[in-house]
């Protein structure tokens, strides 16, 4: 109540009016379906409104007008005001000719005033709107479309919601504001009148509460003499809670009227809700309520043709996208961007999906204060009338001073509006890419408790496959997908890793009790994001993620904690298998375990049974004997008794490789030297059969290998350490340096414990630390410090030697540490080659080697980019780097934390390097294994000195502490003992003896 008196009566399932009904009680007339259209107000062609009348990829040159023919209907009413739900840009509205309004913005709701002599009852009248071009909107104005968005959004103007001709008398309801007292079972309806007499006259109120077939629960009436008022009511019982499980949905009818008869009518939706957060968890009706679901990015998926024609389409968005999410299990929907169409909303309020509800600010907020007033006003009053909105999002990925004036529009705003959940004041929004576009497999935290406020992870998964399974227009995608998988991959193992990127880090955040998820995502433009179906979207055939993610989404699910891919023929494990119980009542689980290989064929199988209290999440830990056999298998949990809602199978699961490193045959006899202050390396040699002795000054061993605790020695400076190993390659004996270089680990591994990195990418290295070691015979290495460690490891273009008897799945995740790391963050890179090995190691990065040879010819580097020219200090192939780099940073937030394009550009003069490298001592330079985007890391080289002498081959791979058993740990996330890793570094040993 705002210190007005309104008397009031409590009529239940009864309605007796206290006012005479306007002879047509319906006020709102819609204006959708077909319009002319065209151009500087030559009207060329018809359109459907709402809809995409122009090309979403495109800016438009001059103003869009719309106009149709307009039969006003008869009746009491004085005014009309024109609502555009979603009218982009600045809207003009125009009767007869005439111009009557004019608003700003077009991303939330505007009213126009049809202030006209023609505008009466009965009559007819031509509607004009006219649009502005988005070049014609600046920054200032909260609906422009962000530079980062414009190239993967729809750009165009329209009219892209309903048009609503709202009919009224002098009083129009301005908005209506449900407040909810869910303990006192209360609701206080708020609304605004716009008065349009300046009469200051009582107005009579009456508010109704109808079921959906129109009948009248509650009832009350009262008397206002203000323009900003509440009526309340207790429901005592009568309506029933809105939840995503039980969507009980009314409607909730608001009359004004004054001593002309009924001067405004308006309906909204209206569900019993109470959202909040408590101890870093959500709570929905008091209960917990843990969110589960995915996105759809609106704006930009209507730039595809697809999205064009289906985006205004219910029955295909109700049944593939909002019935296919609840099918799986899922009771969320994250509308990324922008509200989407209001149509989209009502489905959730009646089929029961949370709401993630977002303004279109993303990576900046240019927008005025008064702007920010005018608009969030409108979006905000939007979300009041759908119980399904849950969690408000006024920006995205957007820091700094910007935000002080977005939260001083919203510390004005909020006032009016229930308590509500939003971004930063009350939620972590958690964006981090693991396993796909930006950033490797992290899995950096083991608690949702480490984070100060509870955690919406509203952004991970990308790998954004077109409907072919092949790659969309994402920019960063060639380089992602040949970080994860190699250079040859189909379309079955793009799939496959898409469907795993998205399932196993979604099931990651539901174990360490994250507030919520939404990997991204469903709907989407070509250029970001893609969709989740195949083939043709209106036949909504769904991906293979969708079936994966059952597990994640189902609201009772099983869940295996396993990241670890090598074991060993008949190993023994303890298999973690979570049981989520987020219903509100105890369940009692029947699991099915299993192992099955690559045929299909069960292999083990074990039923587990257990109970989980409701609300709970439980962990059994399985024993566990894996097959005897060597091959690619899969471990299963299936929940056999399921609950009814969900239709798919609620399976979790992980591909394993069983396997059994193989000594190579060229190795028996062989004479190894390893240094006193390896033992791993002693053990691993041992249980191989392979004969060791002491590194000595004069030793007559074929090949020497070398660790971490070496590493360090010669990282100090080790002269003498030095000497041995140049003197045993002068008389021909190899050398092999496992661990070498510095062993930054990323983000998942801070330097202060509880630190927790940046959460909407991975660490920013803007001076990166630069490590340069003098080996021997003029070999030297740089290690450059690199914004992240790598998982997948790859045989290099020219030499697979490493990956024989492993297969390429043996090299993607080795066990243990966070995300099965294999190479540190650090890039390697060998100076004092020869002019071959030179050439070698430029050529894998881009260069080309004719272009070397002839010179002049110039490397320019920047952030671990190449571009090359002929020209020294080429300021249009630097600009061209700069911009490549700008637009990743500018576009990706994972990469905006890791690159710093405002570095300079280095430039290396490869024709004067190719020349120098003629006096090297190294005769040949031999990549063995690539790594990172586009593979342009070489973690593990060959350099050969020339007949008669030793090779040298270096490698960074983490391989201390899976080398042999009892030198690692058991944890989690501990190294732990790896027969890929093994194997890779017998083909190593088999490598450097070749030729002998």
């Amino acid at each position: 109540m705002l210190g007005i008196n309104i008397k009031t009566a409590l009529i239940v399932f009864a309605f007796l009016p206290f006012f005479v009904l306007a002879k047509n009680p319906d006020m709102t007339v819609s204006l959708n379906g077909d319009w002319q259209f065209g151009k500087a107000r030559n009207y060329t062609g018809v359109t459907r409104v709402p809809g995409i009348a122009t090309d979403p990829a495109k800016i438009g040159t001059e103003k869009l007008w719309y106009k149709k023919r307009v039969q006003l209907p008869a009746g009491d009413w004085k005014y009309a005001t024109l609502q555009l739900k979603g009218a982009r840009f600045l809207p003009e509205v125009f009767i007869n000719g005439e111009a009557v309004s004019k608003q700003n913005g077009g991303m939330a709701p505007t009213f126009h005033l049809l202030k006209h002599k023609a505008v009466k009852p009965g009559t007819a009248v031509d509607i004009e709107i006219a649009l502005a071009s988005l070049n014609d909107i600046k920054p200032e104005d909260a609906s422009f479309i962000p530079p980062a968005d414009q190239w993967r959004s729809n750009v165009s103007s329209g009219l892209w919601d309903d048009v609503i001709l709202h009919l009224h008398g002098s009083k129009r309801i301005d908005r209506i504001i449900p407040f909810i007292d869910y303990k006192n079972q209360k609701a206080s309806i708020r609304f605004d009148l716009v008065n349009l007499r300046g009469e200051n006259q009582p107005s009579k109120v009456q508010l109704e509460v109808l079921d959906q077939n129109g009948k009248v629960l509650i009832a009350k009436k009262g008397v206002s003499t203000s323009l900003s008022d509440s009526i309340s009511f207790q429901y005592n019982n009568i309506l029933k809670s809105w939840s995503p499980d039980a969507p009980h949905l009314y409607r909730l009818r608001l009359s004004i009227s004054d001593k002309s008869g009924l001067s405004d009518q308006q309906t909204i939706s209206f569900g019993i809700k109470k959202f909040e957060v408590k101890g870093k968890q959500f709570y929905l009706n008091n209960a917990p309520s843990k969110i589960r679901g995915g996105t759809v990015v609106w704006h930009r998926w209507v730039r595809s043709a697809e999205g064009r024609e289906l985006g205004f389409d219910t029955t295909w968005f109700k049944k593939n996208i909002v019935q296919r999410l609840k099918d799986h299990g899922a009771n969320y929907l994250r509308f990324h961007l922008g509200k989407p169409p209001e149509r989209f909303l009502d489905l959730c309020d009646q089929y029961g999906l949370l709401v993630q509800y977002e303004w279109s600010f993303f990576h900046g907020m240019p927008a005025t204060k008064e702007s920010l007033l005018e608009q969030y006003k409108n979006w905000l009053d939007v979300a009041m009338r759908h119980p399904s909105v849950a969690l408000i999002h006024p920006y995205n990925e957007t820091e700094g001073e910007q935000l002080d004036t977005a939260w001083d529009a919203l510390g004005i705003l909020l006032k009016n509006y229930p308590p509500l959940v939003l971004e930063d004041r009350d939620v972590i929004h958690v964006h981090k890419y693991w396993w796909s576009l930006f950033e490797n497999l992290g899995l950096y935290y083991d608690n949702a408790d480490q984070f100060p406020k509870a955690i919406m992870v509203d952004e991970f998964g990308g790998n954004y496959l077109d409907e072919k399974g092949e790659l969309g227009g994402y920019k960063a995608l060639k380089e992602s997908y040949l970080r994860f998988l190699g250079r040859e991959n189909t379309v079955s193992e793009r799939l496959n890793f898409h469907a795993a990127s998205h399932a196993k880090v979604s099931e990651y955040w539901r174990r360490i009790d994250a507030g919520g998820f939404a990997p991204f995502c469903i709907l989407s433009s070509w250029e970001d994001g893609n969709t989740w179906f195949m083939g043709n979207l209106k036949d909504g055939n769904p991906k293979p993620v969708w079936e994966d993610l059952t597990a994640a989404f189902s609201p009772v699910s099983v869940s295996l904690e396993l990241w670890d891919r090598n074991f060993e023929p008949g190993q023994k494990i303890d298999l973690p298998v979570y049981l989520f119980n987020d219903s509100d009542n105890p369940y009692t689980y029947a699991v099915k375990l299993s192992i099955e290989n690559k045929s299909g064929q069960v292999i083990w199988q074990q039923e587990v049974k257990a109970k989980a209290d409701k609300f709970s999440k439980r962990v059994e830990k399985i024993p566990v004997v894996l097959p005897v056999g060597q091959g690619s298998y899969t471990i299963k949990a299936v929940l056999q008794n399921k609950p009814s809602t969900v239709k798919y199978p609620v399976v979790s699961k992980w591909e394993i490789q069983v396997f059994k490193a193989m000594v190579p045959a060229e190795l028996a006899g062989t004479r190894v030297a390893v240094p006193e202050n390896e033992p791993e390396l002693k053990a691993f040699l041992n249980n191989h059969q392979i004969a060791s002795e002491p590194l000595k000054e004069e030793t007559k061993s074929d090949l020497i290998i070398t660790s971490s605790h070496t590493w360090n020695q010669l990282s100090k400076g080790d002269e003498k350490l030095k000497t041995i190993l140049q003197n045993a390659i002068e008389k021909g004996a190899s050398v092999l340096m496992l661990d070498a270089g510095p062993k930054h680990l990323g983000q998942g591994y801070p330097s202060k414990n509880g630190e927790l990195g940046p959460l909407q990418g991975v660490v920013k290295i803007s001076d990166p630390e630069i490590s340069t070691y003098q080996l021997f015979k003029g070999v030297s290495l740089k290690f450059t410090e690199a914004a992240e460690p790598e998982s997948h490891l790859h045989p290099d273009k020219n030499n697979d030697a490493l990956w024989a008897n492993l297969s390429k799945d043996n090299t993607r995740l080795w066990n243990g540490m966070r995300g099965g790391l294999i190479v540190p963050a650090a890039d390697m890179e060998f100076s004092g080659l020869s002019s071959k090995a030179f050439m070698s190691q430029w050529t894998a990065r881009g260069a080309n080697e004719s272009q070397i040879k002839k010179g002049p010819y110039y490397a320019y580097e920047l952030q671990g980019f190449y571009e090359f020219s002929s020209k020294a200090n080429d300021e249009a192939v630097q600009k061209k780097l700069k911009a490549k780099v700008e637009f990743l940073v500018e576009d990706a937030p994972a990469l905006a934390s890791a690159i710093n394009p405002r570095t300079p550009v280095s430039m290396t003069d490869l024709a004067l390097g190719y020349l120098e490298s003629q006096k090297g001592t190294a005769e040949s330079f031999a990549p063995l294994a690539n790594c990172g985007k586009n593979l342009t890391r070489t973690p593990v080289a060959m350099i050969n000195f020339g007949t008669g002498k030793g090779k040298l081959i270096v490698s960074q791979l983490l391989t201390a502490g899976r080398m042999a058993k009892g030198f690692g740990e058991a944890g989690l996330y501990d190294i732990r003992y790896d027969e890929a890793a093994v194997q890779n570094v017998l083909n190593m040993m088999k490598l450097a003896l070749q030729g002998k």
